[in-house]
């Protein structure tokens, strides 16, 4: 009994020894991800609606959702936070969300020094979603591409320069706070 599982161990060993190694070596290599890997969330603001199916969704409760009515009937999104603290990455907002909203596809290189700082809001991740989109060509993981109108926002933001949110989009958030003007 011992005899065979040790040929077989040895075998194996023997045959993998003569071919190169299958390590990748990070950073120096980045493996491209596959599609459905469970990843970083990303949300696009520009496709939520602010409905908070995928606050719903979440068994952990990470996801937090407040929204407040605007005269137009929309919904004015006031807070839309993650705690990727307790997120166990299972997806089911992801799939929850009609308007694929939120989707998996951040990168894996999110690794922090402080366990406060996994706690992203809605500038942080709209920084993250407008750093994915500029480095994936304007594609959403999923495959779609953002429309015209983001496009435009996310280079103008990107050169600096204050423009409004894409019309016929649900957008209404810049990648960073508003900066107010001093007083006094």
């Amino acid at each position: 009994m011992y005899g065979i599982g040790l040929a077989k161990g040895l075998w194996l060993t023997l045959r993998h020894f003569f071919k190169p190694p299958v390590t990748v070596q990070f950073p120096e290599e980045v493996r491209k991800m596959p599609a459905r890997a469970r990843t970083s969330l990303l949300w696009f603001d520009e496709r939520c609606t602010g409905c908070s199916t995928c606050a719903q969704a979440c068994p952990d409760g990470c996801i937090l959702v407040a929204t407040e009515p605007r005269p137009d009937g929309s919904m004015n999104k006031v807070r839309y936070e993650i705690d990727f603290r307790i997120c166990m990455y299972c997806g089911l907002c992801t799939e929850a969300c009609p308007y694929e909203a939120i989707q998996p596809g951040g990168t894996f290189t999110d690794a922090v020094y402080f366990f406060d700082d996994m706690y992203q809001d809605k500038y942080d991740l709209t920084r993250l979603a407008h750093e994915h989109l500029r480095n994936n060509n304007y594609a959403y993981p999923n495959g779609m591409n953002a429309p015209k109108s983001v496009i435009d926002f996310i280079e103008a933001e990107a050169e600096g320069k204050d423009a409004p949110p894409p019309g016929g989009t649900h957008a209404q958030i810049p990648s960073q706070p508003r900066k107010e003007a001093p007083r006094g």
